[in-house]
């Protein structure tokens, strides 16, 4: 079956650019901001930052099965996904093998150019994220979340190119 619409999809570009607005307003928060505001503002960013990965994969991944299969196949590919799986670098090359050898070969090969800098932040924000959501860290600051923001779209980005539903 066909790809029938744009690609990126609509709720990937607006992931995408809830992400950099977060972003830049993280950025242009004063100096004056109080340390909790600030501390809080950058949490938020590394749990916004990886959620774009999760949701980006895990919906390109099903746009790609419903473009390559039957709607049966696609409607059961989809029912695996969107279940709050953390996005780690060995979760995403693990799932992206079951697809394609070949895919999974050049997503770990993109992930571990620069003496394996994506992959090292990616993991860092996945543990990040998981530590903030349950309470467990305070220690993020904002020049380290606006990094990984930067990550995010960095690895998402390849993502959507990747798994493409029009190739």
């Amino acid at each position: 079956m066909a790809w029938p619409g744009a690609w990126p999809s609509h709720a990937l570009s607006s992931s995408r650019a809830g992400l950099a607005e977060l972003r830049k307003e993280v950025d242009s928060l004063d100096s004056d901001t109080s340390p909790e505001t600030d501390q809080a503002m950058a949490r938020f960013l590394v749990l916004r930052a990886c959620g774009h990965v999760e949701f980006t994969f895990d919906e390109s991944f099903c746009a790609f099965a419903e473009s390559k299969s039957s709607p049966s196949v696609a409607s059961y590919v989809r029912t695996q996904f969107f279940r709050g799986a953390n996005p780690s670098a060995a979760r995403i090359g693990e799932t992206l093998r079951k697809l394609d050898p070949s895919r999974a070969d050049k997503f770990e090969d993109f992930i571990n150019e620069d003496d394996q800098r994506l992959k090292r932040e990616l993991d860092f924000m996945v543990n990040r994220r998981n530590k903030i959501a349950h309470g467990q860290s305070e220690t993020v600051r904002r020049r380290k979340a606006l990094d990984l923001a930067d990550v995010s779209a960095e690895i998402a980005d390849w993502v959507v190119t990747s798994l493409d539903p029009r190739t």
